[in-house]
């Protein structure tokens, strides 16, 4: 295994290059930061632009791609490309987009034209314009009063479709109400608690479907966020972890790799002996302030332990570029992947990987209790 040392020339080299393939767009492209940025009408803009501005106004034409980090954009005019972005507050398109809407805003409104996609993540979304393909929404409040050419697929609490979808309508949704004008040439499918308010008037020529769920969304939207949350969390206490404690880290994972299956054997040691001398310790009352203790420590323990496991696999996977940062983040994404693709075996993947790991946290550290044990003299 390749020594820190060694490690960061290879590192730095490969955040040139990211730094470097970032920044080739940057390059041949408008970069424009303002207060307030406008592209009057009027005015032809003739190349990609890059916006970092408080508010963005497009009047004029844009003869190419919108990428903004903006606090509200309003698109009056045209963009003749992709408007993609991340905006703090409303997001408003009464103009056209040629190509295809990307963005994630606190409020979105189109009522003007967009060519191909929109891919939206908002609070609120209102389409009362014509998107020419799919729409794609994550929302609270999802509102379709104009035209979309194909599929609306959406995660929202609440929706409502009062326009023409040329095909079918997909949605993972608490509440939905089909409006007198809603037109569905295709399918309604959606997964709810309740069933849909569907006006009298409203036409859908395919099947009318719900699925059941006994989970409301609600709930579903807060596992989903404290599962995002735990992997965050993950990450960075390995990373602090290799950080604060760079000998053990590397000495568990070099033992993870050298040695699973004595590691396995080792942390089931490690996680069944806690629980067992906690037990007569709780007995007592100078014992019950150990035994907290104790607990405490296992517990953090069933949350870090398969951190050398994982990040042995990331390793391998990557083929040891990219040093043990690299490692471990490509090891806890695939780890935490294979147990959402393949949940029956979500279970025994964990397991797996915490006995592991915890094996070599348990042999590292006792390695480096030996070296550092000074012998005393007879």
């Amino acid at each position: 295994m390749r020594s820190p040392s060694e490690r960061r020339p290879a590192a730095l080299l490969g955040l040139t290059l990211v730094g470097a393939v970032v920044a080739l767009p940057l390059m041949v492209a408008g970069v424009r930061t303002a207060n307030r940025l406008i592209v009057p009408e009027g005015e032809v803009v003739t190349e990609d632009l890059y916006v970092f501005a408080e508010h963005t106004i497009i009047e004029g034409v844009l003869q190419g791609d919108l990428f903004v980090v903006t606090g509200r954009l309003d698109v009056t005019g045209r963009v003749e490309g992709d408007v993609m972005g991340l905006v703090g507050g409303p997001a408003s398109i009464s103009g056209e987009v040629t190509g295809s809407v990307r963005i994630v805003a606190a409020d979105l409104d189109v009522g003007g034209t967009v060519g191909d996609d929109v891919a939206a993540v908002a609070g609120e979304a209102t389409f009362g314009g014509a998107v020419g393909r799919d729409l794609l929404a994550m929302t609270v409040r999802l509102g379709v009063g104009g035209s979309v050419g194909r599929d609306v697929r959406s995660h929202s609490f609440t929706a409502s479709v009062d326009g023409r979808v040329g095909r079918d309508v997909l949605l993972r949704i608490d509440r939905l109400t089909l409006g007198a004008s809603a037109e569905v040439a295709g399918d309604v499918l959606y997964r709810a608690s309740s069933d849909a308010a569907v006006d009298p008037g409203a036409s859908v020529i395919g099947r009318l479907t719900r699925i059941r769920t006994i989970t409301p969304l609600w709930a579903s939207a807060v596992g989903r966020v404290f599962a995002l949350l735990s992997l965050l969390g993950l990450l960075f206490a390995g990373f602090l972890a290799m950080w604060a404690f760079p000998g053990l880290s590397a000495g568990a994972e070099e033992r993870v790799r050298s040695a699973p299956g004595r590691s396995a054997l080792i942390g089931a040691g490690v996680l069944l002996l806690p629980p067992l001398m906690v037990l007569p310790l709780f007995l007592s009352l100078i014992g019950i302030p150990v035994a907290l203790l104790l607990l405490v420590v296992w517990l953090v323990a069933l949350f870090l332990g398969p951190l050398p496991a994982v990040t042995a696999a990331g390793g391998r996977l990557v083929r040891g570029r990219g040093g043990a940062a690299l490692a471990l983040l490509v090891g806890v994404l695939a780890w935490r992947g294979a147990m959402w693709l393949f949940p029956v075996l979500a279970g025994l993947l964990y397991l797996g990987a915490l006995l592991v790991g915890l094996g070599g946290y348990g042999s590292a550290a006792w390695a480096l209790r030996s070296r550092h044990t000074v012998p005393t003299s007879p």
